[in-house]
């Protein structure tokens, strides 16, 4: 079982490291890996897809359960999952971890109906906010289930996740506030030494 949290990460912040953290816990797999959208095609990113890297970069560096990819960065065109998720395929099961108000739009996703026969889904509740049906797949309580199936299963993780979204974080710091509470440390000191999200 591998696992991977997709995402634009603009910026990288400490509710993306809890969920992701959180999953690993669940599923007992070895690492959790983060895959930035360089060209997310839902979303204009407001900062450049080599800042966003070299945050999430920074972000997982030191942490054994940790690791980030750069899969669709050395790939051209938009950002879409189902891409990235058959490029990955080899064999082991694939947990794509989703935040419950991104599986709001799961059906305006570019080729959603190919999910499920690629991957699991492994959706983290945001506050305010639940998780529907999804067609294709198979609502599972025991996150061992996903280990067992090749694809197909969708586990909600039992725990709701941090109050925290980037969008509140840009603009907090478009005010020139202080987010230094929400982010990763080494990525609250290069956003101040890049001067990113400001006005």
């Amino acid at each position: 079982m591998r696992a991977f949290l997709g995402g634009t990460f603009d910026p990288v912040h400490v509710g993306h490291l809890h969920a992701a953290r959180s999953v690993g816990s669940a599923l007992e797999v070895p690492s959790v890996t983060l895959v930035l959208a360089a060209e997310p095609p839902h979303r204009d990113a407001r900062a450049d897809a080599a800042d966003r890297w070299e945050m999430l970069r920074l972000a997982v560096s030191g942490d054994p359960l940790l690791s980030a990819s750069d899969v669709e960065l050395r790939r051209d065109g938009p950002s879409y999952s189902i891409d990235t998720i058959e490029a990955l395929g080899d064999g082991d099961p694939i947990a794509w971890i989703v935040g419950s108000d991104g599986l709001d739009t799961f059906r305006t996703w570019h080729r959603f109906e190919a999910f499920a026969r690629h991957c699991h889904i492994v959706a983290v509740v945001r506050p305010g906010t639940e998780v529907a049906p999804l067609t294709g797949f198979s609502p599972v309580d025991d996150p061992a289930c996903l280990a067992r199936h090749e694809h197909g299963c969708l586990f909600v993780l039992p725990h709701r996740m941090l109050d925290v979204s980037a969008s509140h974080i840009r603009e907090i710091l478009s005010h020139g506030g202080d987010a230094c509470a929400l982010l990763p440390s080494p990525v609250w000191t290069y956003i101040r030494e890049r001067g990113l999200y400001h006005r």
